[in-house]
């Protein structure tokens, strides 16, 4: 171990409260009240905005009329790719990240655990509240595996890291058998606005931030408590108000976040030996004691000092 950041609480760096985005939507859904319909297994087709009101057409051909169309599907939305296309700047990162849940073995204890080699890659494992283990192999350069089918992706996955070492044999053999293997190209969505008309973008379909920024989760639940709040006291008529309103909220806490430092990405993927016994160096630099609350402290994502506007009681209308 070169470096050791332990957590200070729930706004460290390394905060000791985690839920797992799997177990959050488990909540959110359940906590849906009576009368919500979720539909599965179909996309849409096509939004007739009518100024007052805008209907959706899915691909299944089922038309649904609101007073108000939320996207929240992700970085690689297609509602918002279909609607705002002209107003989409993709800025790749040159990362590629493959997630997984592997069996948890005797040898893996309460921290998250990184380990660098050359080549700009990185491994991590990070113990879970379910009995196992997410691992994740991440990388600079080379091809985009996401575009690739799972046997190609994990075949080429192998030739990289064959003499990373650490613990990715153990990765590798477990990913070829993992049910959840699921494998991004790291891209930042920037948009000069997250609306028009009676349409609105939440979440990374709107400002994706990317694990190198972190805090996408955060993001994405404020978003949702703030839009939700605007709307709350808007009214029928102020829908555009309240659109406005949340996105001058929102905007200088996603900025902040998406302005990753520059030199990150060469200090977090070393290239060469002399890069990583540099990173080594700089690393217990940064997590002695006299430099740790600081870096606490710059290391703290989605912080902002605004107050969040308040949320008004409304009819639950069907």
């Amino acid at each position: 171990m070169t470096a050791e950041l332990p957590s200070d609480g729930l706004d460290s760096a390394t905060a000791e409260l985690e839920v797992l985005r799997g177990d959050f939507a488990r909540v959110v859904l359940d906590a849906l009240p009576a009368g919500v319909e979720v539909i599965y297994g179909t996309v849409i087709d096509h939004v007739d905005d009518r100024g007052d009101t805008v209907t959706v057409t899915t691909t299944s051909g089922r038309a649904v009329t609101a007073d108000l169309l939320v996207v929240a599907e992700g970085v690689r939305s297609t509602t918002r790719d279909l609607l705002f296309g002209d107003l989409v700047d993709r800025r790749e990162l040159g990362v590629t990240m493959v997630f997984g849940t592997i069996p948890r073995t005797p040898d893996d204890d309460d921290r998250w655990r990184w380990h660098n080699a050359v080549g700009g890659r990185q491994i991590h494992l990070r113990p879970d509240n379910h009995g196992t283990t997410r691992a994740i192999l991440a990388y600079t350069s080379g091809d985009d595996l996401a575009v690739r089918d799972r046997a190609e992706a994990l075949a080429r996955l192998g030739d990289r890291y064959a003499d990373a070492g650490w613990e990715a044999p153990r990765i590798l053999d477990a990913f070829g058998t993992s049910d959840d293997v699921y494998i991004d190209h790291l891209t930042q969505i920037r948009m000069p606005t997250w609306h028009r008309g009676r349409v609105c973008l939440v979440g990374d379909a709107a400002w994706c931030v990317t694990p190198m920024g972190g805090g996408g989760a955060s993001l994405a639940l404020t978003s949702g408590y703030v839009l939700a709040a605007y709307l709350s006291t808007a009214g029928a008529r102020s829908v555009e108000t309240a659109l406005s309103s949340f996105e001058t909220w929102m905007r200088p806490v996603v900025d902040d976040v998406q302005n990753i430092p520059r030199g990150l990405m060469r200090l977090a993927y070393p290239q060469t030996a002399l890069g990583l016994r540099l990173q080594g160096v700089l690393n217990k630099v940064l997590t002695s004691p006299f430099l740790k609350p600081v870096t606490s402290k710059i290391t703290q994502v989605a912080d902002t000092k605004q107050a969040l506007p308040e949320l008004a009681a409304v009819a639950h209308r069907p």
